[in-house]
């Protein structure tokens, strides 16, 4: 349930070279993510490929994985 104001969280991934953006509701607010900068914020490739598939499987929701490895993750080949 919803408690803080509508904010984004980001996550890194890919490395580090991108980063991910989502609407977050946590109490905590927009600095939410300071104790993660060390960069060990990732998203795996299971989430990428729901990610993916909820969008259509559309190329701008790969964040940096091949779509044969979404689809792998998937469970759709």
């Amino acid at each position: 349930m919803p408690t803080g104001p509508k904010h984004q969280k980001y996550s890194t991934i890919d490395g580090g070279s991108s980063q991910y953006g989502e609407d977050c509701r946590c109490t905590i607010g927009e600095d939410h993510d300071a104790a993660d900068d060390s960069g060990g914020d990732s998203l795996s490739v299971w989430d990428a490929a729901n990610i993916w598939l909820s969008n259509g499987m559309d190329e701008d929701y790969t964040f940096g994985y091949g779509e044969d490895e979404l689809r792998r993750a998937a469970g759709m080949g």
